[in-house]
Parts: C-alpha cells; sequence; structure tokens
C-alpha cells in the first residue's frame, strides 16, 4: 500500500538468509542470528573456469533419504544401468569408507578393466579411437545435510591414475544436491561436470542427455521403493557391508533431527527394498 503512511506491524511474511554461491540459491531455514555461509559444501566445480557441465532438476516422488542411499551405493549401477555405466566390477571391487563430523567419503578403484559404454564414449571425446583397459574410480563425497559430489572416471590402465595422474584419462564430477518437499517428495538438483574439452558445447549437451537418461532409470527405482515402503510400513529392513557410506549419512541426519527435537521414525534404508 504505498499511499499508506504506516503499516500494521502483523502484515508481515517471514524472510531467511539467503546466499547465491555455485550456481544456487542457498536458503538458511534456521534461526537466521545462526545463518553460517561457510558451512555451505564445496561445489566449486559449478563455477569454476576449469570445468564445464549442464544439469537438470528432478521432482524425485520418494523420501529425500532415499536419493542419499542411492547415491552413497553406486553397486546399483550394475544392475540399474547396465547399458551405461554398469558392470559387474562395480560389486566385485573393495571400497574404503571414512567419515567426520559433517561428511563421509566412499572410495572404489577398478582395475584393468574394459570401460562400459559411457565412459568409452568419452575416452573416444578426448582420446580417438581409443581402445584397451582402464583403471575407473569412484570417489563418493558426502557433505551434511543433503549435498552429495561424485568423483568419477577412467583412464588409460597402467598409466598412474591411482598415484594422482589422471592425465590420460577423462573425469568428471556428478553434483547433487537434494531439498525435501515432503516425507514423500523432494527436489533433486543434479549436473555433471567434466575438465576436458571444455569449449565443446556438443559434449556438455551430449553429457547432460546421456546423464538424464541414467538418471532417469532411477527416478523409477526409487518411486518404485517409496511404494514398497508404503505397502509395507511393518516390513523389517536391515542394511549389508556395502550400506557402510549410507547409513554413516542416516547416522548423521537423525542426530541433527533429535537435536532440534524433530525425529520420527526414520525412512528405512531400502536399497535392496
Amino acid at each position: 500500500m504505498p499511499a499508506q503512511e504506516t503499516l500494521n506491524p502483523s502484515a508481515t511474511v517471514p524472510s531467511f538468509p539467503v546466499t547465491e554461491r555455485y550456481r544456487y540459491l542457498w536458503v538458511w531455514l534456521g534461526d537466521p542470528t545462526m545463518a553460517d555461509p561457510s558451512l555451505i559444501p564445496d561445489m566449486h566445480q559449478l563455477a569454476s573456469t576449469e570445468w564445464a557441465g549442464d544439469g537438470e532438476t528432478i521432482h524425485a516422488p520418494c523420501n529425500y533419504q532415499l536419493v542419499l542411499d542411492n547415491l552413497m551405493d553406486l553397486t546399483h549401477e550394475e544392475f540399474v544401468h547396465s547399458s551405461s555405466i554398469g558392470q559387474e566390477e562395480l560389486s566385485e571391487s573393495e571400497f574404503e569408507v571414512t567419515h567426520d563430523e559433517n561428511s563421509v567419503t566412499v572410495s572404489r578403484w577398478m582395475h584393468n578393466i574394459d570401460a562400459p559404454p559411457f565412459w568409452l564414449k568419452n575416452m573416444r571425446d578426448k582420446f580417438p579411437g581409443f581402445e584397451g583397459k582402464v583403471d575407473r574410480w569412484q570417489i563418493i563425497h558426502y557433505y551434511f545435510p543433503s549435498t552429495i559430489c561424485i568423483d568419477v572416471g577412467v583412464a588409460e590402465a597402467g598409466t598412474g591414475a591411482p598415484e594422482g595422474d589422471r592425465s590420460r584419462g577423462v573425469n568428471g564430477y556428478v553434483m547433487n544436491t537434494i531439498t525435501p518437499e515432503t516425507d514423500r517428495s523432494c527436489h533433486y538438483f543434479w549436473a555433471f561436470m567434466r575438465n576436458y574439452r571444455l569449449d565443446s558445447q556438443l559434449i556438455t549437451t551430449q553429457l547432460r542427455n546421456g546423464v538424464h537418461g541414467v538418471f532417469g532409470e532411477d527416478e523409477a527405482m526409487l518411486q518404485a521403493q517409496q511404494a514398497a515402503i508404503d505397502a509395507n510400513p511393518d516390513y523389517e529392513f536391515y542394511s549389508l557391508n556395502i550400506d557402510a557410506g549410507g547409513m554413516w549419512v542416516r547416522r548423521m541426519l537423525e542426530r541433527a533431527l533429535e537435536a532440534e527435537g524433530r525425529l520420527t521414525t526414520a525412512v528405512p534404508l531400502s536399497a535392496r527394498a
């Protein structure tokens, strides 16, 4: 009411601290005096001139914790994404889990293997005509509360990638952050960033479309998981060794919810549902 000299003090709406960073708007929903931009997870690849890529948003019909479970255990690729990035070596390889107060890391290396179709195409984009075996890596970085950045790639086998020399390979980062909407839906923001052929919009578009297809398969699986949980609310779930990373994530979330007095019955770990 621009013509009114005084306003009713009750004519207000809530406002929240907002920071723009890494192509996202980060909203602090808690006590505004506690807002701390330094707690924003590191997603610098999204804004760096040394990386190129694009992404999309998925309205996922499931609890946000199911998306986190899915991203923390990439062995599901062998079964859900067999035509693109999946291969049996994912289940056969060893993995390492580390964690601190606000993060979890799951690392996996697969040595001297055939590159699956997605990664073979990427190798040939950088090294035309590439043939031969590769060393493949997946290093999953979870940052509290719901951001997961996955360092992925392949390199020509035996050229030093496990020791840090990735020059004979292709490296990507799958950037994921999830915002809960309801207890059975969430907004899932993702992007695939790469550090090679940065000037090629064609490769950027092809990668975005390729990952779109992969994540479409995930979306169907997540929806089925949520439906199975809703249909069997008393079903007892259990976790396996491969779920170690996801279990640490859930413990962090449960501690935080409990500290806020908002902890209810947790959504069961259901990667095997």
